[in-house]
């Protein structure tokens, strides 16, 4: 009898527990707990990411042939001069086609699998592959083949009141991956586009683009894979309108040659891997503020050069920068307001130097001072090196670190390993060299940002750059962006810009006549290019699925935002209820029991 006077607080003691138990997996995150990902998996790449060489003997069959396509197999179509795959699954292509698309309109949680075994695939008035719908898309890369994707100067209207603005198109995940070779060729805007999570593990990707060579709303993630951009604006962007875009590079190599910005997103990871970047403007650019964006390399090799920018910044972060390991070299002409690390002081960031070998050069104008606390040594110095100068750094009798700057500058910050405060170190920068002790001062920043040299400089002190600042918030000459911005498209109607991931999605299927009209629209596109519903299905080979007579995968197309929900959000959901459930359970198990005895 003893235990039935305890009996109410036990049970709401479980009721507690249970609530307890259920908002922490909910905010576990939040709460600064870590979850455990499944074997073959981490925070950024999943075990299908990674994995490329996958059975393909029961894979449908796409065969590509100039004007039309032969499929053998279950879940795709060939249909009005477009491969449509409707169904999960794998499936090879082969072969090429002159003016046509590959679209994907499959279920939100479905995973598509797309073996590329030399394909040559070009669509003139769209994009060559069109992701409108699936759970996420593996576009994989065979072993020694050589693929290419190519769109036209100019997009029909109903691609760009759809927003379809790159050569690749992905509404949802994709994956690229596997060992071969890709060529995207984006003539009229953007060379690929994700406007989810781009992940990229394999292959040797070759980039050019009107506008940005990759282009992604919620990540850009890098692995294994050699990529080489040509762009006429931003090498790879990472940015959506919650403010959440990241970039992240673990291993291998992105090389931008031309571009206005090489990286752009919300926050930059570099963990591993080489960034060889040459761009008009910044090199990487954090667009977050304060906590929200941050510029981290601990690992890997970037190497930044700009001789042409004005007002431009090799690392610029509008939060912090956090420099831990890996190497990076900047050089920026010493002119206007070229700084080599610029970040959000003004926001409340910092700039932290614990890691690895730093030589950045740049502009005096504006420099901003390094925090005092780095736990690694380092050089803030205004001083003159001309193009072609060699920059080295010693200490202890040993050779830091020693590098060729191939633009003139006036300011250098300089640190590498083994450096640590109170030691003696040389600098030696052409010919000249002085000795400095090692404080992790950043004296030489005046009030105003300007630097004031502790040492008078190299031969005779510090050279400032000729003429004024610019008042009233004007640009400075030279930092314009370049032409052929999305305002100025090729083939649109003037006013008309393309919309990034927006618009509504085109209608599939032929026109209501059941032809194609072949009027010219004003972008130069063919009305009727992108079908609709009902009319003949005369040239479509390839097996349906059973339905209601539908072209399959031709229902109602997904607006922006009515997203479906994820299997996995799905699973998320059920496995809380079902671990509620369960210490429910176990804890009324022994209240019963107690009752009982």
């Amino acid at each position: 009898m003893a235990s039935h006077k305890y009996i109410d607080g036990i049970c709401w003691g479980i009721v507690v527990l249970t609530l307890a138990v259920t908002l922490l997996f909910m905010n576990g995150k939040a709460l600064g707990l870590t979850a455990v990902a499944p074997e073959g998996e981490d925070e950024m790449f999943t075990a299908n990411d990674l994995t490329a060489d996958y059975d393909r003997s029961a894979a449908t069959r796409i065969i590509l042939s100039a004007e039309s396509a032969q499929v053998q197999g279950n879940g795709a179509y060939f249909y009005q001069g477009d491969v449509y795959i409707v169904s999960p699954g794998k499936y090879v292509l082969s072969g090429a086609l002159d003016d046509g698309s590959v679209i994907v309109q499959a279920e939100g949680d479905d995973k598509i699998w797309l073996y590329m075994d030399g394909v040559d695939l070009s669509c003139q008035d769209g994009a060559a592959l069109d992701v409108e719908q699936a759970g996420k898309v593996f576009l994989t890369l065979g072993d020694g083949t050589v693929n290419r994707l190519s769109s036209g100067e100019s997009y029909s209207q109903e691609a760009v009141s759809a927003g379809i603005d790159g050569t690749v198109y992905s509404r949802d995940d994709l994956t690229i991956q596997g060992s071969g070779q890709l060529t995207v060729e984006g003539t009229y805007c953007h060379g690929i586009v994700c406007n989810d999570d781009l992940v990229i593990t394999g292959g040797r990707l070759d980039i050019q683009a009107a506008q940005d060579g990759i282009h992604a709303n919620d990540s850009v993630r890098v692995r294994e894979a050699d990529i080489a951009i040509r762009a006429g604006d931003d090498g790879v962007t990472a940015q959506n309108d919650e403010g959440t875009g990241f970039f992240y590079m673990e291993s291998g190599s992105l090389a931008v040659s031309e571009c206005y910005e090489g990286v752009e997103a919300v926050c930059v990871t570099i963990a591993g891997g080489t960034l060889d970047l040459a761009p008009t403007d910044d090199g990487v650019n954090a667009t977050g503020t304060g906590e929200a964006g941050y510029i981290r390399v601990s690992g890997g090799e970037i190497r930044i050069r700009n001789a042409t920018g004005r007002d431009a910044d090799g690392l610029d972060s509008n939060g912090s920068i956090y420099l831990e390991g890996g190497s990076v070299f900047i050089s920026l002409n010493g002119q206007g307001g070229n700084l080599a690390i610029d970040y959000g002081s003004e926001y409340g960031g910092v700039c932290r130097i614990d890691g690895g070998t730093i030589l950045a050069c740049g502009s005096n104008t504006m420099a901003e001072a390094i925090s005092a606390d780095s736990s690694q040594g380092f050089l803030m110095e205004s001083v003159t090196g001309q193009a072609g100068c060699q920059v080295t750094l010693e200490a202890g009798g040993q050779t830091l670190l020693t590098e060729e700057v191939p633009n003139e500058f006036t300011c250098l910050i300089v640190s590498a390993p083994g450096l640590r405060v109170g030691d003696s170190c040389t600098l030696t920068v052409g010919e000249s060299q002085q000795t400095y002790t090692v404080d992790n001062s950043s004296d030489a920043v005046s009030a105003f940002g300007q630097m004031g040299g502790r040492f008078g400089g190299f031969g005779g002190g510090v050279q400032q750059p000729e003429g004024e600042a610019p008042s009233g918030g004007e640009a400075p000459a030279g930092m314009e962006p370049p032409s052929g911005g999305l305002d100025e498209a090729p083939g649109l109607p003037e006013g008309t810009v393309p919309q990034d991931g927006g618009g509504q999605r085109p209608q599939r299927g032929p026109s209501l006549e059941g032809e194609d009209s072949g009027a010219q629209n004003p972008n130069g596109g063919v009305e009727g290019r992108w079908p609709a519903f009902g009319g003949g299905r005369g040239d479509f080979q390839g097996q349906l699925p059973e339905g209601d007579g539908q072209l399959p995968g031709m229902g109602q197309l997904q607006t922006e935002g009515e997203a479906p929900v994820s299997m996995e959000t799905i699973r998320t959901e059920a496995l809380l209820v079902g671990v509620s459930a369960l210490v429910l359970g176990i804890g009324l198990a022994v209240a019963l029991c107690f009752r009982r005895r």
